[in-house]
């Protein structure tokens, strides 16, 4: 019942959109598993010091936000605005 709804919603969204609806998603989930996985490989082998992943931390995460804020968010919106105009 969900995966036939799931793929309904998909075609549905395909032919209102196009398959720059596709690239859109998968872009977004890509960078989400970009940014989570390499924290975690990262975070993992630091050495068990409480000071030295706080830093990590924090320098990761204003990395991550300033890449999202200046490159990543226009980049969707840029394909956002592809996709109105169709």
């Amino acid at each position: 019942m969900i995966s036939g709804f799931v793929s309904y919603w998909f075609y549905k969204n395909i032919k209102k959109n196009g398959l720059i609806w596709i690239i859109k998603g998968l872009l977004q989930i890509g960078i989400l598993v970009l940014f989570l996985g390499g924290f975690f490989k990262i975070f993992l082998t630091l050495p068990p010091n409480l000071y030295i992943k706080i830093i990590f931390l924090i320098t990761y995460i204003w990395c991550t936000v300033g890449i999202n804020v200046n490159l990543m968010i226009p980049l969707i919106s840029l394909i956002d605005q592809k996709t109105v105009k169709k």
